[in-house]
C-alpha cells in the first residue's frame, strides 16, 4: 500500500474512499439489483424476440392458430382434419399432418394427471411462468419450461430462433426462452389454464409415431384406443415418450439389440412417470403397482416380457411385422385442398370446415387398390402409381390416390395422381379421333393398316406387324393401331395440339414424334377430366376438390367456379363414348376383362364402360383411362423420373386397366347416355345420320390445371398401346 501511495500521482480527495466492506445487507441489495437487471434484460430480449418473430398476433390468436380445418366428404362423413402449420410463412415442429382435436372431457384423467405432474406440476397455480422452477432448472440442467411455454414453442415460435430451424447457439436459445417468458402470461390471461391445457394435449408433437401430433393421434396410433380409454400404464408410457419421441420408431432393419435397448428406455421413462405420480400422491400404491406390472404391447412393437409383478422385465423387443398405420384420407390431399383454397382467394387460416367432392367409400376402395391391397396385388419397390376418379357432372374429384412401392404417397411432390406429368401414350387417341369426328370423319371411316411414316420416322404397331387391310377407326382404336392414328393426325395436327393444350396436357418439346402417339404429358387427374368430357355432352369441367367452405364461425364462404366449357359438340362426344365402349366389348378388344360379369349385370352394375390403355415404347409408363355415364377414371403406373421400366408382370397383366374395374363397383345415379339428335346406329356403332356433319366448337383457351404443380419433366418416348 505504501508503494502504491508513492506511485500514485493523484492527491487524495474526499471523493475517493476505500471500498465498503461486504455485509449481508449489501449482498442482498446487489443480488436484488442483479435479479432486476436480468429480469429487465430478459423482458427486453423477449419483447424484441416476439416482435422479430411476429409472435404477438399469433399468440393472441393462439386458439385459431391451432384449430385445424375439419374435412368432410360429399355425404358429410369425416375425412380427418388439416392444420395450418405452413400457412403465412408459419412453421411447426413437425410437418403438416392431420390432428383431430378432442375436448379435455374426452381425454383420460390418468393421462392428464401424468402429463401435468411430470411436465408442470404447478401448472394450475402460476401465470404461465414458474419462477420457483427456474433455480432448480439452472442448477440441475433440467428444463424450466412450463406447459404454456412448451405450447408456444411448438406453435407460434416453431421455425424461429433455434427450434425447427437447424440453427444452434446460446443466444438463440436465450432469445426463444425470453420470448416464451414474455408471451406465456399474456396467453394465460386471455385463455385460462383449462383452455391452454386443452390446446397443449391436442398439439403435442409425437415425432416418432408417423409424424402425428395430439393426444387423439397418439392414443390411436400407439395403442389403438380413444384418448378417453387410455389406462394409467398407457398414459405413463405416452408421457414418457415426450422427451425423445423419435425413439419409438423401429423398422425391420433395426438390430434386435438396438430395438430392445430402445424399448427398455421407454419402459424406464414410463416407470419414472409412475414414480412421480406416486411421490406426489396423485395415485395410490395399488394403482402404481398395477400400472407398473402391466406388460404393454404398443402396436408398432412386439415385446417379450419375463417375470411378473414388481419383477416384470423386458427380455426382447422388435418391430411388429403385422403393423400398419394408414393415414386418414385427407392426409394425402391436404396440400391440394390448401392450394385450391388459395387459388380461390381464400386464406386457409380463415377456414373452419370444408366439404369435399370426395366419396369416402370410393376413396378407401381406390387407396386399397393403388397400395396393392386389392385384386391387383402388391407393388414392387420403386414402382409409382397414381389414380384419379372424377364425376363427369361438374368435375368434382371423387377419389384420388397415389403410392410408391405399395406405400401411400402423401407428400405433395409425390402425389402422382396430380403431379406425375408423364407421356400419355395411346390414351391420347380418343381425343385425336374426337377432333377428327368434328371434321367429317366417323368411327366407321376406314384406313389401311400398313407401313406409315411421320416425317423420317417409320411408325410401327405394338405387335410389330401390320394387318395389311382396311380397318375402321373403331377397330383401330380397339386394337390401338399407331399407323391409323398417325394417318388420321397428319392433316389435323394443329387441331389436336389445340385440344391437348385446352385440356391441360403439356407439350414435350424434346420429343419430335407425332402428338397422335401420346407425346404430350399429363397427370392422371388431367386425363380423367379429359375423358369425362365424352360423357358430359362434350363439356370440359376443370377438376376440383372443394364443394363447400365455411369459416370458423360456420358462415359459408363463396367459392369462385370457372364453370364448364364446350370442348366437343354433343354428337362427337357421344360417338367417342360409344367408340370407347367398343374398345371393351368388341371382338378386337384387348381389355375384355372389363366387360361386366353375369353377377354385375344381375346386380345392376353392368353400366356402359369405355376404356383405352396406353404404354410408352420404353415401357416406363403404362396407362389406362375409362369413362362411364357418371364417372371418368385414369390410372398411371411407372417411374416418375422416367428412368426405369415398369415390371414385366404389371405390363403384361395390364394392371392399370384392371384397376379400372373399380368403376363398376361405384353407385351410379346416371346409368345410360341418351343419343343426341342426329345420331343413328349403323353396323353396331353410333354415327351421324346421313346428311349430318357435327362440328366441334373452337377449343377453350389453354390452361394449366389448378391442382397440378409445376415439376421437372424427364425425357420421354412415343406411345404404344
Amino acid at each position: 500500500m505504501k508503494l502504491w501511495r508513492r506511485l500514485n500521482p493523484w492527491p487524495r480527495t474526499p471523493f475517493v474512499t476505500r471500498p465498503a466492506p461486504w455485509t449481508w445487507q449489501r449482498v442482498l441489495r446487489a443480488g436484488l439489483a442483479t435479479v432486476g437487471v436480468l429480469t429487465l434484460g430478459t423482458m427486453a430480449l423477449g419483447l424484441g424476440g416476439a416482435a422479430y418473430s411476429g409472435a404477438w398476433a399469433r399468440a393472441w390468436n393462439l386458439r385459431a392458430e391451432l384449430q385445424p380445418i375439419e374435412v368432410q366428404d360429399r355425404r358429410g362423413a369425416p375425412l380427418g382434419v388439416i392444420d395450418h402449420c405452413r400457412e403465412g410463412g408459419a412453421a411447426n415442429a413437425v410437418p403438416c399432418r392431420e390432428s383431430l382435436s378432442v375436448p379435455l372431457t374426452g381425454v383420460s384423467r390418468s393421462f392428464l394427471l401424468a402429463y401435468v405432474s411430470k411436465e408442470d406440476v404447478r401448472f394450475f397455480s402460476h401465470v404461465g411462468v414458474d419462477l420457483g422452477r427456474l433455480p432448480r432448472a439452472l442448477l440441475s440442467g433440467a428444463g424450466g419450461s412450463t406447459i404454456t411455454m412448451q405450447l408456444l414453442k411448438n406453435s407460434v415460435l416453431a421455425g424461429h430462433f433455434d427450434y425447427d430451424t437447424g440453427r444452434r447457439g446460446v443466444g438463440l436459445v436465450m432469445t426463444r426462452k425470453a420470448t416464451e417468458f414474455v408471451l406465456a402470461p399474456l396467453v394465460t390471461a386471455k385463455y385460462g389454464r383449462r383452455e391452454i391445457l386443452s390446446m397443449s394435449v391436442n398439439s403435442l408433437p409425437w415425432l416418432g409415431i408417423g409424424q402425428r401430433k395430439g393426444i387423439y393421434d397418439a392414443a390411436r396410433t400407439v395403442f389403438g384406443v380413444d384418448p378417453a380409454d387410455l389406462t394409467l400404464a398407457q398414459s405413463a408410457f405416452l408421457v414418457g415418450l415426450l422427451p425423445a419421441p423419435g425413439r419409438y420408431l423401429v423398422d425391420g432393419q433395426t438390430s434386435p439389440e438396438t430395438a430392445t435397448a430402445r424399448f427398455r428406455w421407454m419402459r424406464q421413462q414410463q416407470l419414472l412417470t409412475l414414480r412421480i405420480l406416486r411421490t406426489r400422491e396423485l395415485i395410490t400404491a395399488d394403482q402404481y403397482a398395477e400400472a407398473a406390472q402391466t406388460p404393454l404391447q404398443p402396436r408398432l412393437w412386439r415385446v417379450e416380457y419375463a417375470g411378473g409383478g414388481s419383477d416384470l422385465r423386458v427380455v426382447s423387443a422388435t418391430r411388429n411385422p403385422d403393423y400398419r398405420n394408414d393415414p386418414e384420407p385427407v392426409w394425402a390431399m391436404q396440400e391440394l385442398v390448401r392450394r385450391e383454397l388459395r387459388t380461390g382467394g381464400i386464406d386457409p387460416r380463415r377456414v373452419g370446415r370444408v366439404v369435399l367432392t370426395v366419396d369416402a367409400a370410393a376413396q378407401a376402395a381406390l387407396t386399397r387398390r393403388v397400395t396393392g391391397e386389392g385384386a391387383t396385388g402388391g407393388r414392387p419397390a420403386g414402382v409409382a402409381e397414381g389414380a384419379a376418379i372424377v364425376d363427369v357432372r361438374g368435375g368434382g374429384i371423387v377419389a384420388l390416390s397415389s403410392s410408391t412401392g405399395g406405400n401411400e404417397s402423401s407428400q405433395p411432390g409425390r402425389q402422382w395422381a396430380v403431379s406425375a406429368l408423364r407421356p400419355v401414350a395411346s390414351t391420347v387417341k380418343p381425343l385425336l379421333y374426337s377432333a377428327a369426328f368434328g371434321q367429317g370423319l366417323t368411327q366407321q371411316s376406314t384406313f389401311t393398316d400398313g407401313p406409315t411414316r411421320y416425317g423420317a420416322q417409320a411408325i410401327r404397331n405394338n405387335s410389330g406387324t401390320f394387318l395389311g387391310r382396311a380397318v375402321t377407326v373403331r377397330e383401330a382404336n380397339a386394337r390401338s393401331l399407331n399407323t391409323v392414328a398417325v394417318q388420321v393426325g397428319l392433316g389435323r395436327e394443329a387441331e389436336l395440339r389445340a385440344v391437348l393444350g385446352s385440356v391441360g396436357y403439356r407439350e414435350d418439346t424434346a420429343n419430335r414424334s407425332s402428338p397422335a402417339l401420346g407425346t404430350y404429358r399429363a397427370a392422371p387427374l388431367t386425363v380423367a377430366a379429359a375423358y369425362a368430357s365424352f360423357a358430359n355432352g362434350g363439356e370440359l369441367c376443370r377438376p376440383h376438390l372443394l364443394a363447400e367452405v365455411y369459416d370458423r364461425a360456420g358462415r359459408p364462404l363463396a367459392l369462385p367456379r370457372s364453370g364448364c366449357e364446350a370442348l366437343w359438340s354433343a354428337p362427337v362426344a357421344y360417338e367417342t363414348f360409344d367408340m370407347l365402349t367398343g374398345a371393351v366389348n368388341d371382338s378386337a378388344s384387348h381389355v375384355q376383362f372389363l366387360r361386366p360379369t353375369l353377377w354385375q349385370r344381375l346386380s345392376g352394375r353392368g353400366v356402359p364402360l369405355g376404356a383405352k390403355s396406353g404404354t410408352t415404347d420404353d415401357v416406363r409408363d403404362t396407362w389406362c383411362a375409362a369413362v362411364t355415364p357418371q364417372y371418368a377414371m385414369a390410372v398411371w403406373i411407372g417411374d416418375p423420373d422416367g428412368k426405369a421400366s415398369v415390371p414385366t408382370d404389371l405390363y403384361r397383366e395390364q394392371t392399370a386397366c384392371r384397376e379400372i374395374g373399380l368403376l363398376r363397383e361405384l353407385p351410379h345415379e346416371v346409368r345410360e347416355l341418351s343419343a343426341p339428335a342426329g345420331m343413328v346406329r349403323r353396323g353396331g356403332a353410333a354415327v351421324p345420320a346421313p346428311g349430318v356433319t357435327p362440328e366441334n366448337p373452337a377449343p377453350p383457351p389453354a390452361r394449366t390445371p389448378a391442382l397440378t404443380p409445376v415439376v421437372p419433366m424427364s425425357a420421354g418416348s412415343v406411345g404404344t398401346p
